[in-house]
């Protein structure tokens, strides 16, 4: 029994967190680190793996000038790595600042108790966001699916009306599909009567740069949540990605290609650094 209870003690973080923790090291991959609001206003801090002990990680941190004051503070941590040819992981865990050490060519590094374990974070097709519209250079739906080159004036909505944010909004996005919010009198204006598995084209442009991720991607799918409020009579609207459409090289055209398990892959990074993105801001409040 004692010999028993002494294995465990020893055996520390499972083996799929270590293994995570140690590809995380091995690839060099971003850690964003969010404290809580009360601990720092600072946003934007990430780090990397610079080394893990038996006991604790060193990370090399950025962003970061001064840190005196983070020492036995916790915060939570975010990072994704490679898994396989083609797959990304998410994971996430939470651990205290033991130290903070200045590196030999002047940068900070954070000794880190080890985290109790890693987390794989929610499944991509469920790691839901309400992106700022700023983050989009244009949004358009339209009726009908694998639309090809449809007009502008065509359209349902698109970013002028989400903008305006009277009569529809965007209220949450993913990989795998997005929610909306249409006023009463939009749908009235709109003629707009939605059933489940009525289909959509969605055209998405966005304002910056992420790596490996298109800067526009058009999307075929369908209704798959229909609610009408039955006071308001407002409805909202849920869309499961299924098709994205792709140009092809030689002749130019647009072909519409499944979506394997309704995770848009154009889409997974850029939702993982929004979530990011709006986990510091929480953390960090208004500065």
């Amino acid at each position: 029994m004692i010999l028993d209870l002494f294995k465990k003690k020893e055996a520390g973080l499972d083996s799929p967190s270590r293994e995570a923790l140690q590809q995380a090291e091995l690839q060099r991959s971003r850690m964003d680190l969010v404290f809580e609001g009360s601990v720092t206003s600072i946003k934007g801090i990430s780090s990397s793996i610079n080394s893990i002990r038996k006991d604790s990680l060193v990370l090399d941190v950025y962003g970061l000038s001064k840190g005196g004051s983070l020492t036995g503070k916790y915060f939570a941590c975010y990072f994704r790595i490679r898994e396989g040819k083609t797959g990304i992981g998410f994971y996430s865990f939470r651990t205290q600042v033991l130290d903070i050490r200045t590196t030999t060519n002047g940068g900070l590094a954070f000794v880190a108790a080890m985290p109790d374990r890693v987390d794989r974070s929610q499944r991509r097709r469920s790691m839901r966001v309400r992106p700022a519209l700023h983050w989009f250079e244009e949004i358009m739906l339209w009726r009908g699916a694998d639309r090809i080159g449809p007009e502008t004036g065509d359209a349902l909505l698109g970013l002028k009306e989400l903008s305006l944010g009277k009569l529809c909004r965007l209220e949450n996005m993913s990989a795998g599909g997005l929610g909306l919010h249409l006023d009463r009198e939009f749908c009235r204006q709109s003629e707009f009567c939605p059933s489940l598995k009525d289909e959509f084209t969605v055209y998405l442009r966005f304002a910056q740069e992420i790596r490996y991720q298109p800067r526009e991607v058009w999307l075929s799918g369908k209704a798959v949540r229909v609610l009408e409020d039955r006071i308001s009579k407002d409805l909202d609207l849920g869309l499961q990605f299924d098709r994205v459409g792709r140009t092809s090289q030689p002749t130019g055209e647009m072909q519409w290609l499944p979506i394997p398990d309704n995770v848009a892959e154009e889409l997974i990074s850029r939702v993982f650094e929004w979530h990011a993105a709006l986990a510091r801001e929480r953390a960090g409040g208004v500065e």
